[in-house]
């Protein structure tokens, strides 16, 4: 078990909208609990910042680990709603303002533009790249501390005019180029990039070289149905460009499983390993730092609870079972159906009645609590069995006895020794949800819960390990 320790921090932020909220999901997320919050309008000016309603103090009481407390404030100090973080350090206390407001004048949310700080002396400056759906998020870290963060929403009618997810990709690296000149970005202070691997060929976990077998995988059809495959390719097109290293950090092919997990019952049919490997990697690593063990040291248990559920053995640094997160295995989820029962599935397909993508789309996309329930938001979820909803309660509770007993198989695969289970991604938000779980399995191993998750970090952190020599970087063979 690790010591936790209680600290009290001073916070001086801007009165923006949805400030508390944004603070108190930050702090969270990097697994620390809130034990006190409280807030009070500055009535006079602070800080040498203006007054009145433009800030307001806040005082928190955080319990966690010790040693990572100044790390999480620095990573907090470059919040565009921070003004200045104190704390006591060493017997004193110590404050620290964020840089951009000693040279910036605060002035209207529709008039701020981000101010991007000079490079620190000795750190590695890696800009991670990450194409969703309808979306095209870019971070711009100095080692793994944020200097700048983009989310660029498409619009759904403009993407639609693009015949495949590859002839986005001007779209998408244009709209990079054009917020970066924004804001001022030095390319050429950039060390590296790091793109969101797509749907390559199974691999290990990893940092791996973006080549061109890579780029060619990526250009497949079977990689090309999702945007991700874009990351790898507008960051080599960005490196080529600028003569910068680019790298890709544990794709979701990653793929360690054991001999034993292959095997399904049916010869031709083998089990898959698709799953969350960046996030279910990065949160390890960072639990393991805080127990002071190195993650190839460890056994774990992790479940990324989101839109996709997937939950893996972590045995000493190696994924060895997981369930797939695409093809149908282990719980429902919000818009899965998880393992269902075959042989019904088999007279549906043969009903008539459905068309194969029919049937894709009702286990993929239509299936879960979307099935029972018709949404997808868990908030929806909560206020309807707040509102007495019987049914969603027993809809929700049944998906988490589903995720309980799926870490119970994989603590068999673990053989019952395990350091801990971990539960993130954005159900873990939920504490109804986290709690009916932990209810289950907290007599397994010590249960922790990170909840969302922070793919540009951990991607920016991946390549940060093999700047640092801390990491070997891979070649994709293809």
């Amino acid at each position: 078990m690790m010591n936790t320790k209680t600290e009290h921090v001073e916070l001086v932020v801007l009165n923006k909208p949805g400030v508390l909220g944004r603070l108190a999901g930050h702090i969270r997320h990097e697994g620390w609990n809130i034990k006190r919050l409280t807030v009070d309008e500055d009535p006079v000016s602070k800080d040498g910042e203006p007054g009145g309603s433009r800030t307001s103090t806040m005082e928190i009481d955080i319990e966690g680990v010790h040693t990572k407390l100044a790390q999480v404030m620095e990573r907090i100090l470059n919040l565009d709603c921070v003004v200045s973080i104190s704390m006591i350090q060493n017997g004193e206390k110590v404050v620290q303002r964020r840089p951009a407001q000693d040279k910036q004048k605060i002035v209207a949310e529709d008039e701020q533009i981000a101010v991007i700080q000079p490079k620190k002396p000795g750190a590695f400056r890696v800009l991670a790249i990450n194409p969703g759906s309808t979306s095209t998020k870019f971070s711009l870290y100095d080692d793994e501390v944020v200097v700048y963060t983009k989310t660029i929403r498409h619009d759904t009618s403009e993407l639609m005019k693009f015949e495949s997810v590859l002839d986005q990709k001007e779209l998408r690296r244009d709209c990079i180029f054009k917020n970066m000149e924004n804001v001022k970005i030095d390319i050429s202070t950039i060390d590296a990039i790091a793109g969101r691997g797509g749907l390559l060929k199974p691999i290990e976990s990893g940092v791996y070289a973006i080549n061109g077998k890579m780029l060619e995988d990526l250009h497949s059809i079977t990689a090309a149905v999702h945007a991700s495959a874009l990351g790898a390719i507008i960051a080599s097109e960005i490196a080529g460009k600028f003569k910068i290293p680019a790298y890709v950090v544990d794709p979701i092919v990653v793929d360690e499983m054991d001999r034993y997990a292959k095997l399904t019952g049916m010869p031709g049919v083998e089990r898959s390993s698709i799953f969350h490997a960046l996030n279910q990697k990065a949160i390890a690593r960072r639990l393991a730092a805080e127990m002071g063990k190195p993650y190839e040291n460890c056994r774990f248990i992790v479940a990324h609870l989101g839109g996709g559920i997937t939950i893996g053995a972590h045995r000493y640094g190696r994924v060895i079972d997981v369930n797939d997160g695409i093809d149908g295995e282990g719980p429902f989820t919000p818009e899965r159906t998880g393992a269902i029962p075959a042989i019904p599935i088999i007279h549906m397909c043969f009903s008539g009645e459905y068309t194969e993508q029919e049937m894709i789309d009702k286990v993929a996309k239509n299936g879960g609590i979307k099935a029972y329930l018709g949404t997808t938001d868990m908030l929806e979820v909560q206020k309807m069995i707040n509102e007495g909803d019987e049914f969603a309660a027993l809809v929700l509770d049944s998906m988490a006895y589903q995720v309980s007993k799926e870490i119970g198989a994989m603590a068999a695969v673990l053989e019952g020794i395990m350091d801990a289970i971990i539960l993130t991604g954005g159900l873990a938000h939920s504490s109804r949800f986290t709690g009916a779980i932990k209810q289950r399995v907290d007599r397994l191993a010590p249960v922790y819960v990170f909840p969302g998750e922070d793919e540009m970090l951990a991607l920016a952190s991946g390549v940060l390990r093999v700047l640092q020599g801390k990491e070997l970087v891979k070649q994709y063979m293809g």
